[in-house]
């Protein structure tokens, strides 16, 4: 037994000393978040700070003027898959390290910079970023104790990005161009759609539903649905695709397209006059459409 300790002994501390970095607690470990807006991809890499009590966050432990990386440690960065804008301003598709100047006294200005290996002490001058946008701030937001990136608001052509920690907050609106920019289209390419279809959707029972009216019209090039869905009227655009008679289609609010549908529309066209459409799903028809006039 006496000759067996020392093996002990050795065992216990290599067990001790010998666990893996990665399985240690950081005071600020690192977090992503990341958004899809109509295909376009924005993902966050940062490090987490904790408040930990401090109270003035910028201005004492984010000092005033300092070049800071909006989070710890190594750089916060920031992907696009596609271009974008920031803040107003072009953004084009790649991966970019954020640095942020919080000064007190004057306007707050978020940068990009290409170089997304650098350490938060090792930061770039303001003068050698890629791109400046000033950011608006407020100091009044309910308290966040680790710093946190998030997406409050997410709209068909915008993105919210928002900073948070302790009391204070930064929005950061994104833009996004539309996969699927609006295309005109010319009085006769669009007559053989132009008419009154009656509609039905699938039933519970297993049936069809009571048919209701749909009426497409030529709305400036753009090919236009306004369905008797019960309550108020249903606006759709229907979107032209490569494919010849098939349409995306987009629901309108406001006169705007806020939700572009995944299952594309194909009208039945029969001597240059469609007869009908539908809309296939699972390999079954979703909406069916039968020309009335």
């Amino acid at each position: 037994m006496i000759a067996s300790r020392p093996l002990l002994i050795v065992s216990l501390v290599a067990v001790v000393l010998g666990r893996p970095a990665d399985a240690q607690i950081r005071a600020s470990e690192r977090g992503s978040i990341s958004q899809t807006v109509d295909g376009t991809v924005v993902t966050v890499d940062y490090g987490r700070p904790q408040a930990r009590g401090r109270d003035s966050l910028f201005g004492t432990v984010v000092t005033r003027d300092e070049v800071w990386t909006p989070g710890a440690n190594a750089a916060t960065t920031l992907q696009v898959s596609r271009d974008v804008t920031v803040g107003g301003k072009p953004l084009p598709a790649g991966k970019y390290s954020m640095w942020l100047v919080s000064d007190p006294a004057s306007e707050w200005i978020l940068y990009f910079h290409r170089n997304t290996a650098l350490w938060h002490t090792a930061h770039p001058k303001p003068a050698d970023m890629m791109l400046a946008v000033p950011v608006p701030h407020s100091t009044t937001g309910e308290h966040v104790e680790v710093l946190t990136f998030d997406f409050p608001r997410v709209s068909p052509m915008h993105a919210e990005l928002r900073l948070r920690w302790g009391t204070t907050t930064v929005p950061v609106d994104i833009g996004i161009a539309p996969s699927s920019p609006k295309i005109a289209m010319t009085a006769e390419q669009l007559a053989p759609y132009l008419g009154t279809y009656g509609v039905t959707f699938p039933a519970p029972n297993g049936g069809r539903s009571p048919e209701m009216k749909l009426a497409i019209v030529n709305a400036k090039g753009a090919m236009r649905g306004i369905m008797d869905s019960p309550g108020e009227p249903m606006e759709l655009e229907y979107l032209p695709t490569t494919t010849p008679h098939r349409f995306m289609p987009a629901f309108l609010k406001d006169g705007k397209i806020f939700d572009v549908e995944v299952t594309p529309v194909d009208f039945d066209v029969v001597n240059g006059r469609a007869t009908g459409f539908a809309a296939m799903f699972d390999g079954k028809a979703w909406i069916v459409g039968k020309r009335k006039n």
